[in-house]
Protein backbone atom coordinates (compact mmCIF):
# COMPACT_ATOMS: atom_id res chain seq x y z
CA UNK A 1 0.00 0.00 0.00
CA UNK A 2 3.04 2.29 -0.03
CA UNK A 3 3.25 2.74 3.77
CA UNK A 4 6.26 1.96 5.94
CA UNK A 5 5.65 0.33 9.31
CA UNK A 6 5.75 3.60 11.27
CA UNK A 7 3.30 5.36 8.95
CA UNK A 8 1.04 2.33 8.93
CA UNK A 9 0.95 2.24 12.75
CA UNK A 10 0.15 5.96 12.89
CA UNK A 11 -2.62 5.48 10.36
CA UNK A 12 -4.11 2.63 12.38
CA UNK A 13 -3.93 4.68 15.60
CA UNK A 14 -5.62 7.66 13.93
CA UNK A 15 -8.38 5.52 12.47
CA UNK A 16 -8.84 3.76 15.80
CA UNK A 17 -9.34 7.08 17.61
CA UNK A 18 -11.79 8.16 14.93
CA UNK A 19 -13.66 4.88 15.33
CA UNK A 20 -13.95 5.29 19.10
CA UNK A 21 -15.20 8.86 18.70
CA UNK A 22 -17.88 7.84 16.24
CA UNK A 23 -18.99 5.00 18.50
CA UNK A 24 -19.32 7.62 21.23
CA UNK A 25 -21.34 9.72 18.79
CA UNK A 26 -23.72 6.80 18.24
CA UNK A 27 -24.09 6.43 22.01
CA UNK A 28 -24.90 10.14 22.37
CA UNK A 29 -27.54 9.82 19.64
CA UNK A 30 -29.25 6.92 21.42
CA UNK A 31 -29.08 8.53 24.87
CA UNK A 32 -30.31 11.88 23.58
CA UNK A 33 -33.28 10.23 21.87
CA UNK A 34 -34.13 8.33 25.06
CA UNK A 35 -33.99 11.52 27.13
CA UNK A 36 -36.24 13.35 24.67
CA UNK A 37 -38.70 10.45 24.69
CA UNK A 38 -38.75 10.50 28.50
CA UNK A 39 -39.37 14.25 28.33
CA UNK A 40 -42.36 13.63 26.11
CA UNK A 41 -43.73 10.96 28.46
CA UNK A 42 -43.37 13.30 31.45
CA UNK A 43 -45.34 15.97 29.59
CA UNK A 44 -48.12 13.50 28.80
CA UNK A 45 -48.34 12.31 32.42
CA UNK A 46 -48.47 15.88 33.70
CA UNK A 47 -51.18 16.79 31.20
CA UNK A 48 -53.24 13.78 32.28
CA UNK A 49 -52.70 14.61 35.94
CA UNK A 50 -53.91 18.20 35.54
CA UNK A 51 -56.94 17.02 33.58
CA UNK A 52 -57.84 14.50 36.27
CA UNK A 53 -57.62 17.23 38.92
CA UNK A 54 -59.44 19.74 36.70
CA UNK A 55 -56.78 22.42 36.90
CA UNK A 56 -58.09 25.45 34.95
CA UNK A 57 -56.14 26.75 31.99
CA UNK A 58 -55.72 30.11 33.68
CA UNK A 59 -53.70 28.42 36.44
CA UNK A 60 -51.71 26.29 34.00
CA UNK A 61 -50.66 29.41 32.12
CA UNK A 62 -49.22 30.97 35.28
CA UNK A 63 -45.64 30.20 36.30
CA UNK A 64 -45.63 31.83 39.73
CA UNK A 65 -45.94 29.71 42.86
CA UNK A 66 -48.43 32.05 44.54
CA UNK A 67 -51.13 31.33 41.96
CA UNK A 68 -50.66 27.58 42.30
CA UNK A 69 -50.61 27.73 46.10
CA UNK A 70 -53.79 29.78 46.16
CA UNK A 71 -55.59 27.42 43.80
CA UNK A 72 -54.41 24.28 45.64
CA UNK A 73 -55.54 25.75 48.97
CA UNK A 74 -58.96 26.72 47.64
CA UNK A 75 -59.51 23.30 46.05
CA UNK A 76 -57.88 21.17 48.75
CA UNK A 77 -55.15 19.84 46.43
CA UNK A 78 -52.03 20.47 48.47
CA UNK A 79 -50.22 17.48 46.94
CA UNK A 80 -50.33 19.06 43.48
CA UNK A 81 -47.55 21.46 44.46
CA UNK A 82 -45.18 18.56 45.09
CA UNK A 83 -46.23 16.88 41.85
CA UNK A 84 -45.68 20.13 39.96
CA UNK A 85 -42.20 20.50 41.45
CA UNK A 86 -41.38 16.90 40.54
CA UNK A 87 -42.62 17.50 36.99
CA UNK A 88 -40.44 20.55 36.47
CA UNK A 89 -37.36 18.77 37.83
CA UNK A 90 -37.93 15.84 35.47
CA UNK A 91 -38.71 18.16 32.57
CA UNK A 92 -35.59 20.25 33.05
CA UNK A 93 -33.30 17.26 33.59
CA UNK A 94 -34.45 15.32 30.52
CA UNK A 95 -34.45 18.45 28.38
CA UNK A 96 -30.91 19.41 29.37
CA UNK A 97 -29.54 15.87 29.00
CA UNK A 98 -31.25 15.34 25.65
CA UNK A 99 -29.95 18.62 24.25
CA UNK A 100 -26.47 17.97 25.66
CA UNK A 101 -26.35 14.50 24.07
CA UNK A 102 -27.38 15.87 20.68
CA UNK A 103 -24.88 18.72 20.97
CA UNK A 104 -22.12 16.22 21.81
CA UNK A 105 -23.14 14.02 18.88
CA UNK A 106 -23.07 16.97 16.51
CA UNK A 107 -19.73 18.20 17.82
CA UNK A 108 -18.10 14.77 17.47
CA UNK A 109 -19.51 14.33 13.98
CA UNK A 110 -18.32 17.81 13.03
CA UNK A 111 -14.78 17.11 14.26
CA UNK A 112 -14.70 13.70 12.54
CA UNK A 113 -15.87 15.00 9.17
CA UNK A 114 -13.10 14.63 6.61
CA UNK A 115 -14.64 17.25 4.35
CA UNK A 116 -14.21 19.97 6.95
CA UNK A 117 -16.81 22.08 8.67
CA UNK A 118 -20.06 22.63 6.80
CA UNK A 119 -23.28 24.42 7.66
CA UNK A 120 -25.05 21.11 8.26
CA UNK A 121 -22.34 20.00 10.70
CA UNK A 122 -22.55 23.25 12.66
CA UNK A 123 -26.33 23.31 13.02
CA UNK A 124 -26.65 20.15 15.12
CA UNK A 125 -24.28 21.21 17.97
CA UNK A 126 -25.69 24.75 17.84
CA UNK A 127 -29.21 23.38 18.13
CA UNK A 128 -28.16 21.26 21.10
CA UNK A 129 -26.49 24.20 22.86
CA UNK A 130 -29.57 26.36 22.32
CA UNK A 131 -31.71 23.53 23.65
CA UNK A 132 -29.62 23.36 26.84
CA UNK A 133 -29.88 27.12 27.37
CA UNK A 134 -33.59 27.02 26.63
CA UNK A 135 -34.17 24.20 29.14
CA UNK A 136 -32.87 26.42 31.94
CA UNK A 137 -35.28 29.25 31.12
CA UNK A 138 -38.10 30.06 33.54
CA UNK A 139 -40.10 32.22 31.15
CA UNK A 140 -42.64 30.03 29.36
CA UNK A 141 -42.80 32.28 26.30
CA UNK A 142 -39.01 32.40 25.97
CA UNK A 143 -38.88 28.60 26.26
CA UNK A 144 -41.32 28.19 23.37
CA UNK A 145 -39.34 30.49 21.09
CA UNK A 146 -36.04 28.91 22.10
CA UNK A 147 -37.42 25.43 21.50
CA UNK A 148 -38.63 26.43 18.03
CA UNK A 149 -35.19 27.74 17.07
CA UNK A 150 -33.37 24.71 18.47
CA UNK A 151 -35.66 22.24 16.69
CA UNK A 152 -35.37 24.20 13.45
CA UNK A 153 -31.60 23.80 13.66
CA UNK A 154 -32.07 20.04 14.11
CA UNK A 155 -34.25 19.97 11.01
CA UNK A 156 -31.85 22.04 8.91
CA UNK A 157 -28.94 19.80 9.92
CA UNK A 158 -30.53 16.91 8.00
CA UNK A 159 -28.96 16.18 4.64
CA UNK A 160 -31.45 13.52 3.47
CA UNK A 161 -35.06 12.48 3.85
CA UNK A 162 -34.94 9.95 6.68
CA UNK A 163 -36.61 9.15 10.00
CA UNK A 164 -34.62 11.83 11.80
CA UNK A 165 -35.77 14.39 9.25
CA UNK A 166 -39.41 13.32 9.66
CA UNK A 167 -39.11 13.39 13.45
CA UNK A 168 -37.51 16.83 13.39
CA UNK A 169 -40.21 18.11 11.03
CA UNK A 170 -42.92 16.84 13.40
CA UNK A 171 -41.17 18.47 16.35
CA UNK A 172 -41.07 21.77 14.46
CA UNK A 173 -44.79 21.48 13.69
CA UNK A 174 -45.52 20.93 17.38
CA UNK A 175 -43.31 23.84 18.42
CA UNK A 176 -44.79 26.23 15.85
CA UNK A 177 -48.31 25.12 16.82
CA UNK A 178 -47.63 26.11 20.43
CA UNK A 179 -46.32 29.48 19.26
CA UNK A 180 -49.47 29.98 17.19
CA UNK A 181 -51.63 29.43 20.28
CA UNK A 182 -52.76 25.86 19.65
CA UNK A 183 -52.96 23.47 22.56
CA UNK A 184 -54.20 19.98 23.29
CA UNK A 185 -53.19 16.42 23.99
CA UNK A 186 -52.76 15.72 20.26
CA UNK A 187 -49.65 17.90 20.23
CA UNK A 188 -48.16 15.88 23.08
CA UNK A 189 -48.80 12.61 21.28
CA UNK A 190 -47.38 14.02 18.05
CA UNK A 191 -44.29 14.98 20.01
CA UNK A 192 -44.00 11.41 21.30
CA UNK A 193 -44.22 10.04 17.76
CA UNK A 194 -41.40 12.36 16.71
CA UNK A 195 -39.23 11.21 19.62
CA UNK A 196 -39.91 7.57 18.74
CA UNK A 197 -38.74 8.25 15.19
CA UNK A 198 -35.54 9.77 16.56
CA UNK A 199 -34.97 6.76 18.78
CA UNK A 200 -35.68 4.36 15.92
CA UNK A 201 -33.17 6.17 13.73
CA UNK A 202 -30.56 6.01 16.51
CA UNK A 203 -31.08 2.30 17.21
CA UNK A 204 -30.96 1.39 13.51
CA UNK A 205 -27.71 3.32 13.17
CA UNK A 206 -26.12 1.52 16.12
CA UNK A 207 -27.32 -1.89 14.91
CA UNK A 208 -26.00 -1.29 11.39
CA UNK A 209 -22.62 -0.05 12.57
CA UNK A 210 -21.97 -2.73 15.16
CA UNK A 211 -23.25 -5.39 12.79
CA UNK A 212 -20.74 -4.19 10.24
CA UNK A 213 -17.91 -4.16 12.79
CA UNK A 214 -18.76 -7.66 14.02
CA UNK A 215 -18.86 -8.96 10.46
CA UNK A 216 -15.41 -7.51 9.84
CA UNK A 217 -14.12 -9.11 13.02
CA UNK A 218 -15.40 -12.52 11.96
CA UNK A 219 -13.81 -12.17 8.54
CA UNK A 220 -10.53 -11.00 10.13
CA UNK A 221 -10.14 -8.29 7.55
CA UNK A 222 -6.96 -6.29 7.78
CA UNK A 223 -8.42 -3.26 6.04
CA UNK A 224 -9.07 -0.36 8.37
CA UNK A 225 -12.50 1.17 8.12
CA UNK A 226 -14.08 4.17 9.82
CA UNK A 227 -17.72 3.82 10.93
CA UNK A 228 -20.29 6.11 9.44
CA UNK A 229 -21.82 8.96 11.38
CA UNK A 230 -25.00 8.21 13.38
CA UNK A 231 -27.41 10.05 11.10
CA UNK A 232 -26.02 8.64 7.86
CA UNK A 233 -25.46 5.14 9.23
CA UNK A 234 -29.11 4.80 10.18
CA UNK A 235 -30.02 4.95 6.49
CA UNK A 236 -27.65 2.25 5.33
CA UNK A 237 -28.74 -1.37 5.16
CA UNK A 238 -26.54 -4.06 6.57
CA UNK A 239 -26.28 -5.83 3.23
CA UNK A 240 -24.68 -2.71 1.77
CA UNK A 241 -21.49 -3.64 3.59
CA UNK A 242 -21.45 -7.20 2.28
CA UNK A 243 -19.23 -7.98 -0.64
Amino acid sequence: MGYDEHSWNNLKATRRRSTYLLYLSHLCFVLGSIFYLQLSMVSIRWDQYTRDHRVPQSVLDEDDDDTWEEWSYENNHSDILEVREYYWVQYERNNVLGAFSYAAMGFIEMCSNRNGYTLHNLLMPLGGLLGMINALQYDGSAMQYGSAVSLTFYLLSCTRLDFFFVGSALECIVSYAYLAGFDGAWLLYLDSIACLLWLYCAVVGVASEFGFSFEQFLRKERAISTPCSPLSCAQQKTDRYRH
